[in-house]
């Protein structure tokens, strides 16, 4: 029959059996007397009975007689009421000293985890080195034992880290896909699943598990937002468990309180650095990694693009269409560039590109393909159509002033030349594109 325990959460001092009270005739002065009385009256009879053949024994004879007699009668209480007794307490106490050892044990381990967790974690700087922690650290909360975190950037978002810690294979491994789903982030508390195959356990544990077990859970807390859980394996049963759990607990509430600190400084960083409107870098950000690349001596290439007639949208359709635009553009050039390269808004309804490792002729191929893609994009946006004029240049890559300047001045070129083209600094007069210019 299937068993139907509820789980059980935190404290293993549930486990433990009540103190029975303390019985009369256990106290040591009352067994004593009690003992000494038991001897007394027992040679006290068997004397009496053996009376009448006493004279009958020489005096050695009786000598002896009293002494095994006495031995006789003594031997039984003083087992009973005193030796027995004795050595249960001494059993229990040597129990006790064990649990308050082992209990000694398991709190100096959690503090030594607490100070060497707090001082690693503040010096974590971004969230990769928050998890490279966390994973010495749910090795070290776990003593070894199979071990498992789950992250995700909110409460209702898809798991997107999972480390495995003590062992290879699927067995026990932890299957809820975001953090809403784990019961442990739900109760806001560390949680003990003893068993797998009760009808309380954990979905997440329901995996292709080749035997039961069991697990502590506990959530991982951002800004007072479950948004993973840290959990450990064991076998059905298992009480270490709820040792273990005190560690997790320890372990997330350290890595989330750095996690928040950490996204918190990350959030304010982008912003920062971010344009409201379209979420492309702002000019001083695109500034700043120009300013890079030109102390480490790279090599890039710059490009200043311009939506052209952007005020006659603006004055013919509003500026709600406008920001559209705007932001459209920089959603046409994102699916043109590589990861690395940066748009940045650098004024208006002008932005400049930098193309790390790029050269002339292939950031011209690559604008072109922006401006060729633009007509179909506000098509399907339903925006009136503009177009861009585009300005490029490849140096010098050691002033950044400069070349921006000569970007702009391509621009210009551009768009004193018909607009709705690339032109670039190095081949000014000479377009890199023959498409007429727009109306």
């Amino acid at each position: 029959m299937a068993k139907l325990d509820l789980a059980h959460s935190g404290s293993a001092s549930a486990h433990h059996p009540a103190e029975l009270p303390v019985r009369p005739w256990a106290q040591p002065e009352i067994r004593f007397w009690l003992t000494l009385v038991l001897v007394a009256v027992g040679y006290a009879v068997l004397r009496t009975w053996l009376m009448p053949h006493w004279e009958a024994f020489p005096l050695a004879g009786r000598i002896a007689m009293e002494a095994g007699l006495l031995l006789l009668v003594a031997t039984g209480p003083i087992w009973f009421f005193l030796c027995a007794p004795i050595r249960r307490e001494a059993q229990d106490a040597r129990e006790s000293l064990e649990r308050e050892s082992t209990a000694l044990h398991e709190r100096l381990r959690t503090h030594d985890l607490n100070v060497r967790l707090t001082a690693a974690l503040d010096m974590a700087e971004d969230e990769e080195s928050v998890l490279r922690i966390a994973r010495q650290a749910l090795t070290l909360a776990t003593d070894g034992a199979p071990a498992q975190m789950l992250l995700a950037d909110s409460p209702n978002t898809a798991m997107r880290f999972d480390l495995i810690e003590g062992w290879t294979n699927d067995e026990g491994r932890c299957y809820v896909e975001r953090p809403t789903d784990c019961p442990a982030v739900r109760r806001g508390m560390g949680t003990v699943f003893e068993d797998s195959l009760t009808l309380s356990a954990c979905r997440g544990m329901r995996g292709p598990m080749a035997r039961d077990c069991a697990a502590a859970c506990t959530p991982i807390t951002v800004a007072g937002t479950g948004v993973g859980v840290l959990r450990a394996l064991g076998p059905s049963g298992d009480p270490s468990l709820y040792r273990l759990l005190q560690s997790l607990n320890t372990a997330a509430h350290h890595v989330g309180a750095r996690l928040a600190v950490v996204r918190s400084l990350s959030n304010s960083a982008r912003e920062a650095a971010t344009d409201p409107l379209t979420g492309a870098a702002n000019r001083r950000s695109g500034e700043a990694r120009l300013a890079g690349l030109a102390q480490h001596g790279e090599k890039y290439v710059v490009a200043m693009l311009d939506i052209d007639f952007f005020k006659k949208i603006n004055d013919g359709h509003g500026h709600e269409v406008g920001d559209r635009a705007i932001k459209l553009l920089v959603d046409v050039v994102r699916a043109c560039i590589r990861r690395e390269d940066i748009l940045c808004r650098y004024g208006g309804e002008e932005f400049l590109l930098i193309l790390p490792g790029m050269d002339t002729a292939s950031a011209a191929a690559l604008l072109q393909r922006c401006r060729a893609d633009l007509p179909s994009a506000c098509s399907r946006a339903g925006l009136p159509t503009f177009t861009v004029s585009v300005g490029v240049a490849d140096g010098p890559n050691d002033n950044p002033v400069q070349q921006i300047r000569a970007a702009d001045t391509a621009l210009y070129s551009a768009k004193q030349n018909g607009r709705d083209r690339v032109v670039c600094a190095s081949d000014m007069g000479a377009e890199s594109d023959n498409v007429p210019a727009s109306p």
